[in-house]
Formats: C-alpha cells, sequence, structure tokens
C-alpha cells in the first residue's frame, strides 16, 4: 500500500479545522494548527507534504506564514484559501509566498480536492525529479571516477610499455653485433651449435620485435606520433614486405594468390609499412603448412580496402572482440603473437580515420582481415 501524503491545514476557527480533517482524513494523514505560529512548529517537526492556510488569522496572517513556509520549506506546494474581497491578499501570496493555487471561500468538497490532488501530484513529481537528478549526478561523479582511474590505467600501460621496451632494447643492442660475431665465428662448427645459434637469434628477434611494437604503440597512444599522408605504391611497399619476411615464408611453405585492383593507397608510408608487415605476418602465423594466403585490394564506397585471407584454423569466436586489446588473456593469441601485433594494427588504422575488420571466414577454414584506408586525403583527427 502507497504511504499516505502529510497535510498541513491552518486556520484560526476550530470548526474549520474539524470540517477539513473530516473530509480527508481517510486519504491523507492530516495536521491541523489554530495559529500559524503552532503551524511553524508542525512543520519543524512533522514531515508535511502539503500546506493549506486561511488567509484572515491574528498576530500572523495566511501570506506572512506561507513566506515563512517559503524561506524554510521551498519545495512545499502551498496553497492560500481566502474571501472573496482579498485581492491584495491574493497578489501578495502570488508574488511574495510563491502560491502553488488559492481557493476562495466557501469552498466545496470537489474543487478543494481537486486543487489538493494537483498540488501533491506536482509535489511527488517535484520529489521524484530532485531524487532522479541527484541520482544522475551521482552516477555522473562515478562516470568521472571511473574514466579518471582508465585514464590514468592506460597511462600506466603506456608507461610501463615505453619503460619496459627500452630496458629490453638497451642490452638488445649490446647484443645483436656480439652475437653475430659470434655466430660467423662458429658457423662451421657442428649442427647442434648452429640450432642453437638460430633458436638464441630468433629469440633475439622476438625482443626487438617487441620493443619496437611497444615504442611505436606508446607513441601512438600519446599522440605523439605526426602522421604525414601520402599517396603510398602498394605494390612496392608489399614487395619490400615479402622480402621482409622471407625467412617466415620460407619456413612455413605458404604460397600467396594477389589480385590488386587498388594501387595506390593514402596513408603514412611508415605506418603503412608496419602495418602490411604485421597483416602479413599475422598470417603466416595462422597459416597451416604449405597454405594459401590471398591478398587482395580494391575500392569499396570512400575507401581503399586491402583484404588478407588465410586457411588456418581461425579464432575461437569469443576472443573476437577482444583482439585488440594490449593485453589479452588468450593462450591461443598470445603463444602466436597477436598481443601486440593487432592492437598496433588498430591504432595505426585510428590514426588515419580508418577502420579493421577481422572475422572467420564462412565457407572455408581461416581468417580474414580488411583494412580500410580513405581514398581521399583528409584532415585527421
Amino acid at each position: 500500500m502507497d504511504k499516505k501524503f502529510s497535510i498541513l491545514y491552518v486556520d484560526d476557527e476550530e470548526s474549520n479545522l474539524h470540517i477539513f480533517k473530516d473530509t480527508f482524513r481517510r486519504e491523507y494523514i492530516i495536521y491541523t494548527a489554530i495559529s500559524a505560529k503552532e503551524g511553524l512548529k508542525i512543520l519543524d517537526n512533522e514531515k508535511i507534504d502539503l500546506i493549506l492556510t486561511d488567509q484572515r488569522m491574528p498576530e500572523m496572517d495566511g501570506v506572512e506564514f506561507l513566506k515563512n513556509a517559503l524561506k524554510n520549506y521551498p519545495d512545499l506546494n502551498r496553497i492560500l484559501i481566502t474571501a472573496y474581497s482579498d485581492f491584495d491578499a491574493i497578489r501578495n501570496a502570488i508574488n511574495e509566498a510563491q502560491i502553488f493555487q488559492y481557493i476562495q471561500k466557501p469552498w466545496t468538497e470537489d474543487k478543494l480536492r481537486s486543487i489538493i490532488e494537483q498540488g501533491l501530484e506536482v509535489y511527488r513529481l517535484k520529489i521524484e525529479n530532485t531524487k532522479l537528478t541527484n541520482d544522475l549526478k551521482d552516477k555522473n561523479e562515478q562516470l568521472v571516477k571511473m574514466n579518471s582511474e582508465l585514464l590514468n590505467l592506460d597511462k600506466l600501460k603506456n608507461d610501463f610499455l615505453s619503460l619496459i621496451s627500452h630496458e629490453i632494447r638497451t642490452p638488445l643492442n649490446g647484443l645483436v653485433g656480439p652475437f653475430q660475431l659470434l655466430k660467423e665465428e662458429f658457423k662451421n662448427e657442428s649442427e647442434n651449435i648452429l640450432t642453437l645459434f638460430n633458436i638464441l637469434e630468433n629469440s633475439v628477434n622476438k625482443l626487438e620485435q617487441f620493443s619496437i611494437s611497444a615504442l611505436n604503440i606508446t607513441a601512438l597512444k600519446s599522440k605523439k606520433y605526426k602522421v604525414h599522408l601520402e599517396d603510398v605504391d602498394f605494390n612496392q611497399v608489399l614487395q619490400s614486405t615479402i622480402s621482409l619476411l622471407g625467412d617466415n615464408i620460407y619456413n612455413k611453405k605458404v604460397n600467396f594468390i594477389y589480385d590488386i585492383k587498388a594501387n595506390v593507397v593514402i596513408a603514412d608510408l611508415d605506418l603503412f609499412k608496419i602495418s602490411l608487415k604485421e597483416l602479413i605476418e599475422n598470417a603466416i602465423k595462422f597459416s597451416d603448412e604449405a597454405g594459401v594466403i590471398n591478398i587482395k585490394t580494391f575500392i569499396e564506397d570512400e575507401w581503399v580496402v586491402i583484404q588478407v585471407t588465410d586457411k588456418g584454423k581461425g579464432l575461437e569466436p569469443k576472443y573476437l572482440d577482444h583482439l585488440f586489446e594490449l593485453f589479452i588473456s588468450s593462450d591461443d593469441i598470445k603463444n602466436k603473437g597477436l598481443g601486440l601485433n593487432l592492437a598496433l594494427i588498430k591504432l595505426i588504422m585510428d590514426a588515419h580515420s580508418g577502420k579493421i575488420e577481422i572475422k572467420n571466414n564462412d565457407k572455408i577454414q581461416g581468417v580474414t582481415v580488411k583494412l580500410y584506408f580513405k581514398n581521399t586525403k583528409q584532415t585527421l583527427k
């Protein structure tokens, strides 16, 4: 059952107080006061939802009483009951006490009931609106706090990547040169020694690649990288990328099928080289032994689209929505080396105001990745 509203009625005639209470006590909790002074005490001690008062009372009239009520309880609606001739009182009540409504004597039950219901409904809506506003304010404050925490976490991630990449790169720079000399020195040794050198070289290369990727991610996320758009020759970059990945291609024995219908891509050359290398390298990693990788380019609306399709085992659907996260938890993805690669490609596409789409193939096994570059030069965000 809904809680009853509380009404305060002030009048210096006891008979009027009794009539009012008998009329409305079934629907509402009724408080009555024989004077304005007593009415103010009730307001201070009880929870009141609506105020009614007669105008003509000794010591303090109805308008003065309602002015006091307005000052201390501004949310309550105030109703003045007055005689036909009290035009000045009505004007003052409207201007100074900001009354909700007035009713002239003699009042009828239906008329007064209607005004009371309206006053309480407006009050209810006012309270509800205040509650919603406060809730919204609280939620907004929570969102601001959460956003601040997320920004701080993102900064910590960037700082961590920057720190770890520098910490790795410094010893690597001192390691690569001597390592190459040692490899040359022992090139005629047994196959076991050469295998060990190859394992070490592969580990060094992976660390170096991680360091470079981490630095690029940090630069892009912190907006320190200045994108320079130019017409990029796709075929030229593609051939240099294939050459760069020659060992990977040879070891996996993958074959490429090309369908190049758009050769000019408007992009930052350095970032484009990185994105294409990461994209093809991922396709090689996910391909089966002696697999086939399809590379296509074409125009679609205002985009130049670069599409790379492999025929590997594909990705588990539950991971598709998390592929661009820097610290993704999927062992399958981490073991393939995608933890930073796809995050880096996504940041590169964001820097170009472009798009990246990844999905499992429908009719064949494997994954298709599409990079969307704007087909016209534009002002980047």
